[in-house]
């Protein structure tokens, strides 16, 4: 639901319409079927997302609605507006020798040449549930000053679990954020334009 600009009311039809009832689903406002069909359940829903949001609750779902639902789902999603990628593709292309995610993470920074434009390139590995008895590890790599002529960074979020003393890579996410003439100036899962 990527900075969906379409005006969405009572009477509206297809497949904005379904990803908004899916949005709101989602985040349990909407508790009808989802049927591409903004009708009386999908106003009630909106009405009390707009509520819930200090928005002026009309029921049209306009720039304001789209950025609070996307910044809602994002919160309750991690992989939210993420691309996904093939985690043995990302793996191979990395050169990955998984250890620890610690080891992984020194691995992807060391990765990296030189690059001309880089300004600015971060790392960081979280243990969600503490470090002692961590069962999963989350990487966010970001590299901003690409030189390439449409995109200004790169953000990866590798998530690894642990099963019998073994960390596994599970999932890979990238966002991309855009030179200020090529698209979105947030971090997104949309290509930027060439």
């Amino acid at each position: 639901m990527n900075a969906i600009s379409v005006v969405l009311k009572v009477g509206s039809k297809g497949a904005e319409v379904t990803k908004l009832q899916e949005g709101l689903q989602k985040l349990n406002f909407y508790t009808g079927i989802v049927d591409s069909i903004f009708g009386a359940n999908t106003l009630a829903a909106v009405i009390n997302f707009q509520k819930s949001q200090q928005l002026v609750a009309d029921g049209v779902v306009g720039e304001k609605t789209w950025s609070k639902l996307n910044v809602a789902l994002q919160e309750n999603n991690p992989h939210f507006d993420f691309q996904v990628i093939n985690v043995q593709e990302f793996i191979s292309s990395e050169r990955i020798k998984v250890s620890t995610p610690k080891a992984v993470a020194v691995q992807l920074f060391s990765n990296l040449e030189e690059g001309e434009g880089r300004f600015s390139e971060d790392i960081s590995v979280t243990y969600p549930g503490g470090f002692t008895q961590a069962q999963t590890a989350i990487i966010i790599h970001t590299v901003i000053g690409l030189a390439d002529d449409s995109v200004s960074g790169i953000r990866h979020r590798i998530e690894l679990k642990r099963t019998s003393n073994k960390w596994e890579i599970v999932w890979v996410g990238r966002q991309y954020k855009c030179q200020s003439d090529r698209g979105h100036q947030d971090w997104s899962g949309s290509l930027c334009r060439g």
